[in-house]
Parts: C-alpha cells; sequence; structure tokens
C-alpha cells in the first residue's frame, strides 16, 4: 500500500494519541454529555458518538462510527460539510445553522493534539440553540417557547404563586411529574412557561403540546416523530416529534383531559418504557423529559367515572398545584388591572384612566372567566372609552349557564321565551368571535382555531352588527 506524507504522519499521531481516546470509560464520558458529541480520527472517519448527536443529526450510531464525517453532508445539512472541510485543513470552526433534522444548532470543531503538536483527533460539540424553532409548515400543533408570556394573559407575580412554582420547579428537578389544575383563564399556560423558564435564554427546551388539537390517528406521528426514508415519510427529511424534541427538558401537556382512551393509553406506554420508536422505525430510542400537564377538569371525578386512566393519573399528577380563581384575590385583581392598563396605554393617546366607579365595578365583578376575562373588560374599554374609562364602558360577556338561569328564572315551568334566550346566546357566541379574533389576528386565523368555516364566522359578525 502506498502512503503519502500526510498520511504517514496522521498514522503516526495516532499511534501517539493518548490511551484514554481507546478506553471505553471515554465513550461513556461523551454518552454522560448534555450535548451532542463525537470524536474523530485524524483521517476524518467517526469513531465515537454519544446518544444525544445521533438525535440532533437524526441518524443511528451505526450510520455514524465507521464513515467519513463528510458522507452525512447531504443528509444531515450543509453544516456537517463546513466542519468537514475545517477537520480536512485540521482548522478550529464554530458554525451554527439549521441541522435536516429541523434542529437549530451550534457545532465547535476542536482539533486534538499531543504535546509535539501532532494531531491525532478533533472532538466535534453540537449544540443545540435557542429553541424558537417551529415546522417550516407552521403546521406543528407544538411549538418550542421563547415568545414573551402572552399579551392577554400576562403573568404578575404574587407571593402565592412564587411559592407555587419554586415547589413545581423543585419537584420536577427531583424527576416527579407535576400537574396544574385550575378553571380555565387562571394563568395554567403562563406558570407551566414560567416554570419552564420558557423565556430565559439558553433554558432546557420547553414544547408546548395542545392535546385538544391531537386526534387519534396523527398521535404517534407528532408524539414521537416519522423515521426519514420510511414508507411514512412523505418528506423525505422525517419529523420531528415532541418526544423528541423536548429531550433534556420538560414536555407540557396542555389540557391532556383531552386526550381520547386511545390517546392515554399510548402516553402510558411511554412513561411506562421511557423509551419510544419513530413511525417507520423498529430503533427503541431514550427521550430525558420532564412531565408537566395542566387541565381545568376535575381529574378525580374523570378517573372514577372511567374517563381518565387511572394509571396515568398516577404517573402525571405526582405532585399537584390548584391555582386559586381570580374572585378569590382582590389583591390579584388591582395587580392585573395596573398591569393590563400600562399594556394598553403603550403608544395610546389619550392615556386611559379608570372612573372610581368603573374601578368599584371591577372590584365587584366575580369573573367567571378569570384573568383572561379581565384583560376582555380592560380591552373593550380601551376600545369604547377616549380618556376615562366610566361604568357604561364596563361590559362582561355571560357565560352560557347565566344565560340559561336567566331565563329559567324569568319563566315559568310551563312558559318559554325562546327570543330572550337566542338574544342571550348570540350574545355570548358575539363575545367569542370577537375574543377569537383578538386573540388570533385576523378572522381567518379565528376560523381555523374556533373550528368553523369562516364565511361561517363572517355571517355571524355581521349579525351582530
Amino acid at each position: 500500500m502506498k502512503f503519502y506524507a500526510n498520511d504517514v504522519a496522521s498514522l503516526t499521531h495516532r499511534r501517539l494519541r493518548p490511551s484514554f481516546v481507546d478506553d471505553p470509560q471515554f465513550a461513556a464520558f461523551l454518552d454522560a454529555m448534555p450535548d451532542g458529541a463525537a470524536f474523530l480520527e485524524a483521517d476524518g472517519r467517526i469513531k465515537l458518538v454519544n446518544s444525544r448527536l445521533e438525535m440532533l443529526l437524526n441518524l443511528a450510531r451505526g450510520e455514524l462510527v465507521g464513515t467519513e464525517l463528510g458522507k452525512h453532508a447531504k443528509t444531515a445539512g450543509p453544516i456537517i460539510q463546513k466542519l468537514w472541510t475545517a477537520l480536512q485543513q485540521l482548522k478550529r470552526l464554530e458554525v451554527s445553522g439549521t441541522l435536516n433534522s429541523q434542529r437549530n444548532v451550534v457545532a465547535t470543531l476542536s482539533i486534538l493534539r499531543t504535546p509535539d503538536g501532532g494531531a491525532y483527533g478533533a472532538l466535534l460539540i453540537m449544540r443545540e440553540a435557542s429553541r424558537s424553532t417551529r415546522a417550516p409548515d407552521g403546521s406543528d400543533n407544538f411549538r418550542f417557547e421563547t415568545e414573551a408570556l402572552g399579551a392577554k394573559t400576562s403573568f404578575v407575580a404574587s407571593p402565592c404563586i412564587e411559592a407555587m412554582r419554586k415547589a413545581a420547579d423543585t419537584a420536577l428537578e427531583r424527576g416527579a411529574s407535576v400537574m396544574l389544575t385550575g378553571e380555565t383563564g387562571t394563568g395554567k399556560t403562563e406558570l407551566a412557561r414560567l416554570i419552564g423558564r420558557a423565556n430565559d435564554p439558553g433554558a432546557a427546551p420547553f414544547v408546548h403540546v395542545r392535546c385538544g388539537m391531537l386526534s387519534d390517528a396523527q398521535f404517534e406521528a407528532e408524539m414521537f416523530g416519522i423515521e426519514p426514508g420510511s414508507p411514512l415519510d412523505t418528506s423525505t427529511r422525517g419529523k420531528l416529534g415532541y418526544v423528541e424534541a423536548a429531550d433534556g427538558g420538560i414536555l407540557f401537556l396542555d389540557q391532556i383531559t383531552d386526550l381520547s382512551p386511545t390517546m392515554q393509553s399510548k402516553l402510558v406506554a411511554f412513561l411506562e418504557a421511557q423509551t419510544f420508536s419513530r413511525l417507520g422505525s423498529a430503533q427503541r430510542r431514550q427521550a430525558r423529559i420532564r412531565i408537566l400537564a395542566a387541565t381545568n377538569e376535575n381529574l378525580s371525578e374523570l378517573v372514577g367515572s372511567g374517563a381518565f386512566r387511572s394509571d396515568l393519573y398516577y404517573r402525571i399528577a405526582v405532585m399537584t398545584f390548584a391555582l386559586p380563581p381570580l374572585r378569590s384575590r382582590p389583591d390579584l385583581i388591582e395587580a392585573l388591572v395596573e398591569h393590563h392598563l400600562r399594556r394598553l396605554n403603550a403608544g395610546r393617546k389619550p392615556q386611559l384612566r379608570l372612573s372610581p366607579e368603573f374601578r368599584e365595578r371591577l372590584g365587584s365583578h366575580a369573573f367567571p372567566g378569570n384573568i383572561r376575562e379581565l384583560a376582555n373588560v380592560l380591552e373593550r374599554a380601551a376600545a369604547a372609552a377616549d380618556d376615562i374609562a366610566r361604568l357604561e364602558h364596563f361590559a362582561a360577556p355571560v357565560p352560557v349557564a347565566q344565560a340559561k338561569a336567566a331565563v329559567t328564572s324569568t319563566a315559568g315551568p310551563e312558559t318559554a321565551t325562546p327570543a330572550k334566550f337566542k338574544e342571550l346566546v348570540q350574545e355570548f357566541e358575539a363575545w367569542i368571535l370577537e375574543k377569537s379574533i383578538v386573540e388570533n389576528g385576523s378572522k381567518r386565523s379565528a376560523a381555523k382555531a374556533l373550528g368553523i368555516d369562516i364565511a361561517t364566522l363572517v355571517r355571524k359578525t355581521k349579525r351582530k352588527q
């Protein structure tokens, strides 16, 4: 066999490399690292990879070890080609970009040298960057949370909630699953984001799964992903599942009681085994995730009636925290009012002020919609009033239950008042449509979020006018 000068030098340095490289403990060390890592020979072949790098590249260890790094440039992405070029030149490189697995990463290639300066290999470290990525088509039902807390229901700290956050954070760090309960609009999602440090740069992944948007047919593909190149892969790049996306961080199952019995059983199977397989693959994978869930339902009643699996309940509700309704927190109402006033007055002319009568009405209102309803009441007042919100600007929606009660109380047992009931229902419906349009930014987006046709939404909003 003929060797060129560089080949001989490479082989010499390989013989002189430290013995720890071939020690099995070195491989175990790489596997324990939280970032993707690989040891590369000086000739560019991959000797060792850890499981995290497998997940980032969306390639199995058997496909990587023993092959040249440059071979995977087409499969994994252009970042690999840049790293391969730097390795051939024995130069250190730090590069960032998006892999074909849809992950944003920062990769560092460090050349390893003997005491006399000879290169015997390289260490590749690949760290996932900010998790503000979303699917290219925007259709996935989850996102990596990095945005500011919801503008409509921004989180306002209080000693009670702060204590709850610390306790939940400690429980998750110790491996216990956490369940947040409370009425609709009490701030469960905002508290979950706070617990998951969703806004902190460099924080662990926080994957928000809206369980109500999943169907039995799509559950496994969305939760566990699709293997690239498999018969089920229509994109040829595979699909990143919620579980893999949350590896090393928190999987937030929002409104978990919306999962059907079939989906519940599949979730239990995953939690029991702590492993999963992508659709189209037989390979079992592990994901180090912490479970955070939320619901506005009474879980105990659902378990008792058989609507929610008891084995799933005991796995996800190790520690349960109940968020109090707004009507029991007058101090929080005042803090929220001031917070939303600052938000509404940002750039508003003239600045909005609340009359004493309006503030008194806020203090006495029950707020069945909790924080979301309070925000909505203030937004409607800001839209209707000039510089001062007066009592006539206070408008709160009539919940369906109250509408029905009003009809019952004004009609005898044999008497019906369909006209009044219809008006109440239409008023509530109009409020829902108006609120959804504001939250989603357009009528088309609102119709999609509500699951109705755009023509239906337009017709119903025109009816109000």
